[in-house]
């Protein structure tokens, strides 16, 4: 995977993928870590006087284009964090877009409209990606959270342009590579979230590498209910209860699951919403002897602030832990830690959500095997 500091850029025309699928709220951008993450990049590529051509997303609108996905929120932050002036064109294609880039001078950035108005990106469709590399000289992606997506601004555009690897791309990549293979022990994993069936392949990929894997959140329902334990009304995947029970018999000595939970009760049965004290305090011992820890997803339901300590405590005990390896990889952990001003405990935090979730599985992830 060549990286943009292997091409000369100045005076070239660059398109360059990015993931700034932000979440937003009555038009407002409510978190901009993922713009604050690319500009290294950007910031690059002005110096050296390249002319910038940026795509990305916003949503799932499926082709049709709609105020609320619109782009223009956010060519507006990203003028004010560079301090310059942002163009942006409100089309991803067609006429307005040729003259726009005809236009542009060394340093300059175009921000197109959202590349999904087009149902060509979600498709991987080779003529839209040819339409789109006939803007450039060069291609680079940035956006390793769309990476394992074979979308046409992604994947099939690599086949018409020199394509490089951006900084933040490339430091995902090298950062999680070396968690995925080079790992210092011990290593202890932690998964949360509310999905099994979207993390039983990283849990055997992390049972498999790390010396401990512990296992809250509503993933932790479904390992319990496999166990054998009573679970009442809380959120479980009953067709992963196989599956669960099977990671369990294979990787005993390493998955720890609750010791306690915190519940909401009524007469008739409970829900389990959150990690008890007891597995808190015996969670605390492990992390605190960590050489290498991964997080991804949290451990309660962190949308309700009385479910959220778990979560937060475990926040608090990594960053108590000296080591220098304190990975995060998942939006929503990543954005509690943040809401929580607890950013500067953790040695990185990853863009990506289902990115991740799949590199640190060991699948191939089209965007990143199209640069390799």
């Amino acid at each position: 995977m060549k990286s943009i500091s292997e091409v000369e850029v100045k005076n070239k025309t660059v398109f360059l993928r990015t993931d700034f699928n932000v979440p937003m709220k009555d038009g407002k951008i409510v978190d901009d870590n993922r713009i604050d993450s690319a500009l290294p990049t950007l910031n690059y590529l002005i110096d050296h006087k390249a002319k910038v051509i940026l795509g990305t997303h916003i949503g799932r609108p499926d082709g049709v284009r709609s105020e609320g996905t619109s782009i223009l929120p956010i060519a507006k932050r990203l003028s004010k964090l560079l301090n310059r002036k942002i163009l942006y064109v409100d089309e991803v294609t067609g006429p307005k877009v040729e003259n726009a880039v005809g236009k542009l001078q060394p340093g300059d950035v175009l921000v197109l409209a959202n590349l999904r108005w087009e149902k060509g990106e979600e498709e991987n469709d080779p003529l839209f990606a040819r339409t789109l590399a006939s803007y450039a000289e060069l291609y680079i992606n940035d956006a390793f959270a769309v990476s394992h997506r074979a979308n046409a601004s992604v994947e099939a555009i690599t086949k018409y342009l020199p394509s490089y690897a951006g900084s933040l791309l490339d430091l995902e990549v090298t950062t999680l590579n070396i968690i995925f293979h080079a790992a210092k022990p011990p290593f202890v994993a932690i998964i949360g979230g509310a999905k099994i069936k979207d993390k039983a392949e990283m849990v055997k990929a992390m049972a498999e590498r790390a010396d401990t894997v512990l296992i809250g959140g509503a993933v932790a329902n479904t390992f319990l209910m496999a166990r054998g334990d009573n679970v009442g009304d809380s959120l479980v995947e009953p067709e992963m209860i196989d599956e669960c029970r099977a990671i369990l018999n294979k990787y005993s000595g390493k998955i720890v699951l609750p010791v306690d939970t915190i519940k909401t009760e009524t007469a008739e049965t409970f829900k389990i919403l959150d990690i008890g004290p007891e597995t808190v305090a015996k969670w605390r011992g492990i992390i605190g002897s960590a050489n290498t820890i991964l997080w991804n997803g949290n451990l309660g339901y962190t949308e309700d602030d009385k479910y959220a300590n778990g979560t937060l405590e475990i926040a608090k005990a990594i960053g108590e832990n000296n080591c220098g390896a304190k990975v995060v990889a998942g939006g929503d952990t990543g954005g509690f830690i943040d809401d929580a001003g607890l950013y500067k405990n953790f040695s990185f935090i990853s863009t990506g959500g289902g990115a991740a979730l799949g590199f640190l599985a060991g699948e191939k992830l089209p965007g990143i095997e199209a640069l390799n």
